[in-house]
């Protein structure tokens, strides 16, 4: 009976057109995805077990080598289409749908248009500084130029992990420079402005929700009945709404793309509720006594659904984004033009970001968080409120009690007026 061969050995036979002993072992695959693998030799001398051990010690020699030297165990020949596209893929099963899409857009519109025909092995810095000129070129912003070079770093360093050879320097290449954020929050006028127009809406308890304790859109989109609580007075945020992509574009038999280990539940076509990427995005937010009333009221009314969605849409489906952004944009379109000289000082207010465009639905979040820091509340609790990963984006995770919870959503609606007579 023939030896078994040890682990790591790879394949050891002796060839009879010379007589030479040979090995072999896998390293990998090729670009077009076959096998690759390494062979080693050694002339006959004769003696089949001295040969034979000295080409499996030649072979494990060669294997510990391109161990340590980080030598690639994949094709030379690789280009970074062929290896953007093996990327995303891989992505599919790790990365939540918009965290995906983030990725796979400046792959498919820059990246592989751009430099996709280069080897990964022949990179230079040229070659990433020309992905930024391309969309220079077009007109994009350098935050947009930024991102796309921080997804290509990422690209390049699981090449590495994969074993491609990449040269290191390419990874020394800094991303182009990007001007400050105009994201800002509105100033309180603003939010006392808007908030008036959002009273005259069935639904603009949907606005107070957002200034007031600064959700995500998709958490206030996603909220059910079952998670409003009367009888503790309190709403829990654990799910949100979100439009999952099928695995084939439009086709619907296809079945939807969901990454390893995301919990989510389907509505109605694409759309489900998931779960926050993170324990800190679930959370449970204390309702002032006229944020309770404005909901309990909304409650009576909404349009009828089968899931319990709190701000459905007219038709009783699932709240589209856009529309929602529309209607924000629309409010403070009417707040600017609106005079409150009848009810109080506020008089008419200029509503708009200084920028010459309407506030964002994400800027909403940044009204919370200013309140709540001019207000002087523990960073813990905004943290707690927000659902920040971290306190002012650090420290650790802890619950906050309700009192204290409460106590800052109150001083937030003092701020904005909120439930106070017109």
């Amino acid at each position: 009976m023939a030896k078994r061969r040890e682990y790591g050995e790879g394949s050891v036979y002796q060839r009879q057109s010379d007589r030479r002993w040979i090995a072999t072992i896998e390293v990998g695959e090729t670009a077009a995805g076959t096998r690759r693998r390494i062979t080693v030799s050694v002339k006959s001398t004769g003696k089949p077990k001295v040969d034979r051990a000295a080409v499996v010690k030649k072979l494990r020699d060669k294997r510990l080598a391109i161990e340590a030297s980080g030598t690639p165990t994949q094709s030379a020949r690789t280009t970074v289409k062929q290896w953007a596209l093996a990327w995303l893929d891989i992505k599919k099963r790790t990365l939540a749908p918009r965290g995906y899409n983030a990725a796979a857009s400046p792959v498919r519109r820059w990246i592989i248009p751009t430099i996709g025909h280069k080897r990964l092995e022949t990179l230079t810095p040229a070659d990433l500084r020309a992905v930024a000129d391309a969309q220079r070129q077009a007109g994009r912003k350098e935050a947009t130029a930024a991102a796309t070079h921080r997804t290509l770093l990422n690209l390049l360093r699981a090449a590495i992990v994969e074993g491609h050879q990449v040269p290191q320097r390419v990874l020394l290449v800094p991303a182009p420079k990007t001007a400050q954020s105009d994201r800002m929050d509105l100033t309180l006028p603003e939010s006392v402005a808007c908030l008036r127009v959002a009273a005259d809406l069935p639904h603009g308890v949907r606005w107070a929700m957002a200034l007031l304790y600064g959700p995500r859109q998709g958490e206030v989109l996603g909220l059910t009945e079952d998670y409003v609580d009367f009888d503790a007075h309190e709403i829990r945020l654990e799910w949100q709404l979100d439009n999952l992509p099928y695995n084939v574009a439009r086709d619907r038999t296809s079945g939807f793309r969901v990454p390893d280990g995301y919990d989510a539940r389907q509505l109605v076509d694409s759309w489900h509720l998931v779960r926050p990427k993170s324990k800190a995005g679930v959370r449970v937010l204390p309702m002032t006594p006229a944020f309770e009333t404005a909901m309990r009221a909304w409650l009576e009314q909404r349009p009828a659904n089968p899931w319990g969605l709190v701000f459905p849409a007219a038709s009783g489906r699932p709240a589209n984004d856009k529309s929602d952004l529309a209607e924000w944009y629309a409010i403070q379109g009417a707040a600017a033009l609106a005079t409150y000289d009848d009810r109080t000082e506020l008089g008419p207010v200029p509503v708009g970001h200084p920028a010459g465009r309407y506030f964002k639905i994400h800027e909403c979040r940044n009204v919370t968080a200013t309140q709540l820091g001019e207000a002087g509340v523990d960073p813990e609790v905004i943290k707690s409120l927000l659902g920040h990963s971290t306190a002012a984006q650090s420290g650790e995770y802890r619950r906050i009690h309700r009192a204290p919870k409460l106590e800052a959503v109150e001083l937030v609606a003092s701020a904005l007026q909120y439930g106070q007579p017109a």
